[in-house]
């Protein structure tokens, strides 16, 4: 099977699910840059509930591939101290929180790069290939499987086997985060995860 993606900043525990399960990924690079969107947000489960964390970009250009990130305010700095917040007492995060200190300290020219560098840290997580082939069009109905549409306010047809959380017993089990939740819950059992995951249910 090969699913069709839209680029992400961390992305979701779907996102990562179609990842894992596909015969091969296709990451969409002909679209323009959506807003309040996985393209340039990420959730994950803080002490007081879900967290959105958002990298400020210049709307002004559309093109996903050359969307220029704005480092005018310290975001870098808020988004490493909220992941500490949310999961310094994980079991797996004393082992994974360097990969992303060392990533997100960087200076990215384009979101796109930015993206790209999460999701090859995820898949290096993985152990899977970090080769990711990008469209050369934009198709709107391509014959591969569709998964473009995975949106944070789109009602979430693909449910998700619970896993402890940090704060789960003050705040509920919380679906769909982005993956690194899972990541720093489960560790290597991770892969496991995100194969039990039924994405044909509907």
């Amino acid at each position: 099977m090969q699913t069709l993606l839209s680029t992400a900043y961390f992305p979701p525990v779907i996102w990562v699910a179609y990842a894992v399960q596909s015969e091969e990924l296709l990451l969409e690079s002909q679209e323009n840059f959506q807003k309040q969107s996985y393209r340039s947000r990420m959730d994950i489960a803080g002490p007081n509930g879900k967290q959105t964390l958002s990298v400020p970009v210049d709307r002004s250009i559309k093109s996903i591939l050359t969307t220029p990130i704005s480092y005018q305010e310290d975001w870098v700095s808020k988004h490493l101290k909220s992941i500490e917040t949310a999961y310094a007492n994980s079991p797996f995060f004393e082992v994974l929180f360097p990969d992303v200190e060392v990533l997100l300290k960087k200076e990215y020219s384009s979101l796109w790069s930015l993206n790209l560098a999460t999701i090859q840290l995820f898949f290096h997580w993985l152990e899977l290939s970090t080769q990711i082939p990008f469209t050369s069009s934009y198709e709107t109905a391509p014959y591969v499987n569709d998964a473009r549409s995975l949106h944070p306010k789109e009602k979430l047809d693909i449910k998700t086997p619970a896993y402890l959380q940090v704060f789960e017993q003050k705040n509920g089990f919380m679906s769909n985060l982005s993956a690194l939740d899972v990541f720093f819950n489960l560790g290597r059992s991770s892969w496991d995860y995100f194969q039990e995951i039924n994405l044909r249910q509907k």
